[in-house]
């Protein structure tokens, strides 16, 4: 099976500013393995250097149409992407806090770190540590692989 893991970083809405994506981390995965990661930054207050995410579309977006997307919690990444291109089929989507709770029911915690510690698959990314897009979406990544091993279809 091969799909791509996402995470967005966001700027959140503070001061009634419009949440946007600052950062776009990407792990794909092949047969069980992340063969290949990625990530963006883009031009916000926080990342006032980087491109307009509208200037990158050509070369972020071809990783992600036609996939199989993963997230943890999809509600953002879905909403950010169906809100950048409204027309485009996104998906289909995973969302691995919906499968560990339907597989783990009475687990303490769903928190992405939690549920990674707690498999043994926490990312070893060097200089990278969690609320970084890159490291989440790798951390997505081997948490979707964890489950599916488990037997959880996704």
């Amino acid at each position: 099976m091969e799909f791509a893991a996402i995470d967005f970083e966001t700027t959140g809405y503070e001061n009634g500013e419009k949440n946007e994506p600052w950062q776009l981390g990407l792990a794909l995965v092949r047969d069980g393995a992340v063969v290949e990661t990625r990530e963006w930054f883009f031009g916000t207050a926080l990342t006032p250097d980087a491109q307009p995410i509208f200037d990158q579309w050509d070369d972020f977006a071809p990783h992600l149409i036609g996939r199989r997307l993963v997230a943890h919690n999809i509600a953002t990444e879905r909403t950010i992407l169906t809100r950048l291109a409204p027309l485009t089929k996104w998906g289909p989507w995973v969302d691995t806090l919906k499968l560990a709770r339907a597989r783990y029911p009475k687990l303490p915690s769903y928190a992405l770190g939690d549920l990674c510690a707690m498999f043994g698959c926490v990312p070893d990314i060097p200089g990278r540590t969690w609320h970084d897009a890159l490291f989440d979406a790798v951390a997505c990544a081997n948490l979707a692989t964890v489950l599916a091993m488990e037997g959880v279809h996704l």
